[in-house]
């Protein structure tokens, strides 16, 4: 509006009414800073710890720095943006991410590689480049033989072909031995022709595929030229010419349109047309076609897992950040923001800090912290984030030394249980996390509708983890055939010890092989005599003990897996999983929530035991393992209530051991979200800046929104003037 001036008589009239109305009015950045000095632990010391030192941590800090400050990385207006506008500048900065990692790199600050990582996730929104650099190369790394490797990896790096991965087919997704596409080999030509024979063939989906890729990653059925089927395979197309960007001939590309959210991706469509390509574009590190069409299989059957379980340890620590993101969001805004029981004293009384901010007036409308409900929502969340932290601490370790031992030794031993652990936890986390947002995004009422708070976005980039990469419940059914596995060898090895039989059959060994291997894993707890694990009393001295809380989960996943498994006889594993899905599902679930708390319990077990650091951390740290055992619990007490293992009177100490933890973790609730270190840059909401100046951000943000450029609507000329002028 047009300036104007306002007479004294007016100002006068009104000044009374300021007056009042400002004496009860408190500054949000005061409010933040006074929870700040309430900790009772000194965040930065944690968040050292979860960044793997304060080395990193000062790096992350850096690189946050340098990309505030650069252009191409402003994220100013990215919510007022159309898709192609989006698209662009998403674009713009992956592809100017290289060169700031190198000039950060030459500045001393820290390995390139490593500052690269920082900034695709400050970014946070996936691109066109996203499966080149998450699914392209690392199948490239990981099913690639080293002449192949040699040849595709410095393309890749110098962006001088940019990929995809096409898997999904319009008719197809999880279940990969259905994919329709085929490669079939011809020996006199030494090449496969790939092709796709059906409509819902057609690849469908994969990001990148759209506009950006000049490459795919095709898994097609690989055809011999006896016409035996082996099965799905990667092979390396190019789809795109490097002069043009027009599709290669026998190609047919383009996107697949808008979706819910993750609109900065070009995901795509793909069809071929009797396309040949070399006998050298299958990816042959485990298994191979020679020139006369000789297929030699991988040594294991699933060998070439490593790659999808690779990307499945990432989405459970993609889980635990954006879990992060949506709680420290929530967080901040119900600290700063005051609603209701006007008149009323704030049940802490206010804290003199510098005189920067001053204290709170005596009588004001309680923080929305300080209401019960909103503890009871968001510090589970809160806890849980921890927890996924350090299970996807867990789970890249557990990935990391399996590709150790099966490249040194060809040791595949433990690809059984990181393939359902991967499973089961990309499930569980991504599942937990998407519906952690929404929850986030209702603990801040009508401010969390807008894009500015930034949970839409969030929430629309984060909710296809549930599906891509395998369907949870599929996924599940994946964890539940292990644990069925490793149930019924535990029996058959206890039976045969009871027999005492001579010679031992293959069955036999097998068993005994599934159970030394488990014996060493998360699902030892189906090996153990639940007669010796007594139902704990609950009382007070033992019901935060973490070791009580485990021995519950593990009683509860071992009661419903080997009720599951009593229920399927003798029948085979698909039998069990077609007849007995939901009961399945939930073991799996059962088993994931029991892995979660039990790498939870053990990492800060670590830090106590190391001292890494002081003791009042340890001891918010030790409040967040009992909130998230106990809470997680509550959630679903039918559980542990339904074989009596927790009897009424017990799930009521439950309850009232939560409340009391939720009052004891309150003044830590600032600290704890400083403590994840999430850069405002990456955070980009008005809602949860660290600085908590929500309201003046959210009135200045809004000030440019291309909206509100014209004071008259669209359409206004022809729709509206002629009727208001009535």
């Amino acid at each position: 509006p047009l300036p104007r001036d306002v007479d004294a008589r007016t100002r006068a009239v009104q000044a009374p009414s300021t007056a009042m109305i400002v004496a009860s009015e408190v500054d949000p950045r005061a409010d933040l800073a006074r929870e700040r000095a309430s900790a009772t632990f000194p965040a930065r010391e944690l968040a050292a710890l979860l960044a793997g030192g304060e080395d990193k941590l000062v790096l992350r800090e850096k690189v946050g720095d340098a990309v505030r400050a650069h252009p191409v990385f402003s994220k100013k207006g990215k919510y007022f943006m159309e898709r192609a506008d989006l698209y662009r500048t998403t674009l713009e900065k992956y592809l100017a991410l290289p060169a700031l990692a190198a000039e950060l790199g030459a500045r001393g600050v820290g390995d390139p590689m490593a500052i690269g990582r920082v900034i695709r996730e400050m970014i946070d929104e996936p691109g066109g480049l996203d499966l080149h650099l998450g699914m392209f190369i690392p199948t490239i790394q990981g099913q690639a033989d080293e002449e192949q490797k040699k040849y595709w990896m410095p393309r890749c790096v110098k962006l001088q072909i940019i990929g995809t991965y096409a898997q999904t087919e319009l008719g197809h997704g999880t279940y990969i031995r259905g994919l329709e596409t085929t490669a079939t080999y011809d020996p006199p030509t030494e090449q496969f022709v790939i092709h796709s024979p059906t409509l819902t063939s057609t690849k469908w989906w994969p990001g990148g595929m759209g506009k950006t890729a000049t490459h795919a990653i095709v898994m097609a059925r690989l055809i011999t030229p006896r016409g035996e089927d082996k099965g799905p395979h990667a092979f390396v197309v190019q789809i795109r010419s490097n002069e043009d960007h027009a599709t290669m001939p026998g190609v047919t590309a383009g996107d697949i349109g808008p979706k819910m959210g993750y609109n900065a991706v070009d995901n795509g469509f793909l069809r071929f047309d009797h396309v040949r390509v070399p006998r050298r574009a299958m990816l042959m590190k485990h298994s191979s076609m020679s020139k006369d069409g000789t297929y030699t299989p991988p040594p294991v059957a699933k060998a070439a897992y490593g790659t999808m379980v690779f990307v499945r340890s990432d989405i459970v620590m993609n889980a635990a950040l954006y879990m992060k993101k949506a709680v420290v969001i929530a967080t901040r805004y119900n600290l700063v923001r005051r609603q209701s029981n006007p008149g009323s004293k704030p049940n802490r009384e206010p804290r003199e800090l510098d005189g920067s901010f001053g204290s709170v007036p005596k009588h004001v409308e309680l923080q929305v912290m300080d209401y019960q409900h909103s503890q009871r929502s968001l510090f589970p969340v809160l806890a849980r984030a921890f927890a996924f932290h350090c299970t996807s601490d867990y789970m890249r370790r557990m990935y990391f030394e399996y590709e150790k031992k099966s490249r040194a030794s060809a040791d595949f031993s433990a690809l059984p249980e990181l393939h359902a652990t991967s499973s089961g936890l990309k499930a569980y986390c991504s599942w937990a996390t998407k519906d952690a947002i929404e929850l986030c995004r209702l603990c801040c009422g009508g401010q969390g509708f807008m894009a500015l708070a930034g949970f839409g976005t969030t929430f629309g980039n984060y909710a296809p983890n549930a599906t891509y990469e395998g369907d949870n419940n599929v996924l599940c059914l994946q964890t539940a055939r292990y644990l069925l596995k490793v149930c019924r060898a535990a029996a058959s090895v206890a039976a045969g010890r009871k027999q005492s039989r001579g010679e031992k059959t293959k069955a036999d060994a097998a068993a005994e092989q599934t159970v030394a291997a488990a014996a060493n894993g998360a699902a030892r707890y189906l090996l153990e005599d639940p007669t010796r694990s007594p139902k704990p009393g609950w009382r007070e001295s033992e019901i935060r003990d973490p070791d009580v809380q485990l021995a519950a989960y593990a009683h509860a996943a071992r009661r419903l897996v080997t009720a599951a498994a009593s229920r399927a006889g003798s029948s085979s594993a698909d039998a069990a999983m077609q007849s007995d899905m939901v009961g399945w599902i939930k073991a799996a679930k059962a088993h994931c929530a029991y892995v979660v708390l039990k790498t939870f319990k053990e990492a800060v077990e670590e830090v106590k035991e190391k001292r890494w650091v002081s003791r009042a951390t340890q001891a918010a740290m030790e409040r967040l393992v009992a909130l998230h055992g106990l809470a997680t619990m509550d959630d679903d007490m039918g559980a542990f209530l339904e074989d009596g293992y927790v009897d009424g009177s017990g799930a009521e100490r439950v309850r009232a051991e939560i409340s009391a933890l939720l009052l004891e973790l309150r003044p830590d609730a600032a600290a704890l979200t400083d403590a994840f270190a999430l850069d405002d840059y990456f955070l980009n909401s008005a809602l949860g800046a660290s600085d908590g100046d929500v309201y003046a951000r959210l009135y200045a943000e809004v000030q440019d929104a291309p909206f509100n450029k014209s004071h008259a609507p669209p359409g206004y000329e022809s729709l509206l003037r002629r009727r208001l002028l009535k």
